[in-house]
């Protein structure tokens, strides 16, 4: 009697099983003994490799299902108050802001020195979330608070902050500018008025009309930081000023608005495009030493990195830290010698670098300075400004319509290396008009069509 069709599988099956194993038994032992046979330092490679591999592919694995911004290890709020708020901690809590792309995997942490990440909002869409500085120089500030507080490196900081020297000083009254001071940040040349106006913007309060002894360790803390989330907070966006928008801190981290790509992306585009983003990098510096609220606020270092372009073309600065505010009306007040003088800042050839020197003792006590315009011309626009892979400044190639028309590489040479005295104020008017007509200049698309043409030829 011949077998049924399912006892015919059922037989069938079982011989392959079973020699299926076989094989697989065969084939381990094989790459044992194989294995064996191999020398000692190919061993050690393998394993490392294997080990390696695992790690790496589970650190993969594990981005796609931690968020990290839920994690309060991770965040370091375990240090407030030595930390920049925590404003936005319900945010990431709730599971609302997660890392995309690169940023979820943290092993890239080690070459992401800068802490800068980029993160999907539910309601924001793209935020930029930032640590503020390097981790070698939080933990510098670590040990200064253990140090002013007269214990070891390595103690309990959000303790420890309390019973500081500095936190002692403050616990007696009103916190002074001066302890807030540093090299080149918002309180280099701190005043009553800047304090007052911080402290009305200040999201990061324990109770909105009071000021605690721990608001007060907490903005010590950030000072010694990065004042960034200070400056946001004082010049906020909402009021026009040219930077992100501030969205709230959680331990050691804050969350900002996402403002596009960096101006270094555009150093090849359309003459057009490039003369519209330099009226507007001209307007910031407007914006930054002439404004209704009398404070002035000077560029100490300005890159490329420093600015960024956003969807719709609009140029915002990226970069505070290293922003100096002056308050006008204090400097007025006060009229320190020579105070109502024209400050001119000095060019510097640099090596046929980029750089900007400047005196902060004299930015502090005067009330008109060309510094902002010299800081745009110098290191961006102009033929003086050089960074690696960029040189001839973001007006490179400039078309000889905008050349000769518009006399746009002298005014720009005389905006970063004044040949008269007060140049750059006396060209600044000149170079925005310019740049007004040349991002919608007819005759640079003929020039375009015409350099094609000879090309082809």
């Amino acid at each position: 009697m011949l077998p049924t069709p399912n006892n015919v599988r059922s037989r069938y099956s079982k011989q392959y099983k079973e020699k299926g194993m076989a094989n697989l038994e065969r084939a381990v032992h094989d790459s044992a003994l194989k294995f064996k046979k191999l020398p000692t330092r190919a061993k050690i490679l393998f394993a490392s490799s294997l080990v390696i591999s695992v790690l790496f592919y589970g650190l993969i694995i594990r981005s796609f299902f931690k968020n990290d911004l839920m994690d309060e290890n991770f965040l370091e709020t375990d240090k407030c108050p030595a930390c920049y708020g925590v404003s936005a901690c319900g945010q990431f809590f709730y599971d609302r802001v997660k890392f995309k792309g690169w940023s979820k995997l943290r092993f890239l942490d080690r070459v992401n020195v800068k802490n800068v990440h980029f993160a999907h909002h539910q309601d924001l869409n793209s935020v930029v979330i930032k640590k503020l500085g390097h981790d070698s120089e939080l933990q510098e500030v670590d040990d200064k608070i253990c140090s002013d507080g007269n214990r070891p490196a390595g103690c309990d900081v959000p303790r420890v902050i309390y019973i500081t020297n500095t936190a002692e000083t403050m616990k007696k009254g009103p916190i002074q500018p001066e302890i807030l001071k540093g090299d080149a940040s918002m309180f280099t040349c701190g005043s009553y008025r800047l304090l007052d106006r911080m402290w009305h913007y200040y999201k990061e309060r324990t109770k909105k009309n009071d000021i605690f002894f721990r608001d007060k360790v907490q903005l010590w803390y950030i000072s010694m930081v990065n004042t960034e989330p200070l400056m946001l907070q004082t010049f906020p966006a909402s009021e026009g000023w040219p930077f992100p928008e501030y969205y709230g801190a959680c331990g050691r981290y804050m969350m900002v608005e996402d403002t596009g790509r960096p101006l270094e992306d555009f150093y090849d585009a359309p003459f057009q495009k490039r003369a519209d983003l330099a009226l507007q990098i001209m307007k910031i510096a407007d914006k930054m030493t002439n404004n209704e609220e009398e404070f002035a606020l000077y560029w100490t270092d300005l890159t490329y990195e420093n600015l960024s372009v956003d969807a719709s073309g609009k140029v915002k600065v990226v970069d505070l830290e290293n922003i100096i505010v002056v308050d006008l009306m204090a400097i007025a007040a006060t009229k320190p010698k020579g105070w109502d003088d024209f400050l001119e800042s000095p060019f510097d050839e640099c090596g046929g670098k980029n750089c900007l020197g400047f005196s902060t003792k004299k930015l502090c006590s005067h009330v008109n300075s060309d510094h902002n315009y010299y800081a745009a011309c110098r290191n961006i626009l102009s033929q003086y400004a050089n960074e690696d892979g960029r040189p001839g400044g973001l007006l490179h190639d400039m078309p000889e319509h905008a050349r000769d028309y518009w006399d746009l590489e002298n005014l720009l040479n005389e905006c970063a290396r004044p040949q008269k005295e007060q140049g750059r104020m006396k060209v600044k008017g000149k170079l925005m008009t310019a740049f007004e007509n040349l991002r919608s200049d007819p005759n640079l698309e003929v020039n375009v069509l015409d350099e094609a043409l000879k090309d082809q030829h």
